[in-house]
C-alpha cells in the first residue's frame, strides 16, 4: 500500500514538473526581471483589510507576516500589486517603523513573472528555482 501511495505521489510531482517547468526563465531574465517592477505613486491609502490604493488608483495588497518571510517582516512591510493585463506582481517594501508613521519610503523589493499569491506553483517555477539554480 505505501508503494502505491508512494508511486501516486512520485507521479503528481512529475506531472507538476512537466506542466511547469517551461515557465523558469532564462539566467539573464531571471536577474533583469526587476526592471519591470514599479513602485507605489506617491502615499498608498488604506482602503480596508489589508487592501491600499495608491494616487495612480493602483491597488496594493499588503502582505501577511507569513506571506512576507523572504523579505524579513520583523522588519519591513511588503506590498505587492499585480496588473490586470500580465501574469506578473510588483512588490515594494518600506520599514514597519517609518509606514506606521507615515512615512512612506518604499524600496524594490522584487518583480515577480508570476504572483506568490495568486499563483503559488507558477511562482514556485519562475521566480523561485531560479534563484536556487543561478546562485
Amino acid at each position: 500500500m505505501k508503494y502505491i501511495l508512494l508511486t501516486i505521489i512520485l507521479i503528481i510531482i512529475l506531472i507538476i514538473i512537466y506542466k511547469n517547468y517551461d515557465k523558469i526563465p532564462s539566467k539573464t531574465d531571471h536577474i533583469n526581471r526587476n526592471k519591470y517592477n514599479t513602485f507605489p505613486v506617491k502615499q498608498l491609502k488604506y482602503i480596508k483589510g489589508n487592501t491600499y490604493v495608491d494616487n495612480a488608483d493602483i491597488i496594493w495588497i499588503k502582505r501577511s507576516f507569513l506571506q512576507s518571510i523572504f523579505h524579513n517582516p520583523f522588519i519591513y512591510y511588503v506590498f505587492e500589486t499585480c496588473d490586470p493585463n500580465k501574469i506578473g506582481s510588483c512588490e515594494v517594501k518600506v520599514l514597519k517603523n517609518e509606514f506606521d508613521n507615515n512615512y512612506q519610503n518604499f524600496k524594490p523589493s522584487s518583480y515577480n513573472y508570476y504572483s506568490s499569491m495568486n499563483d503559488p506553483i507558477s511562482h514556485l517555477f519562475a521566480d523561485i528555482i531560479p534563484i536556487m539554480i543561478y546562485y
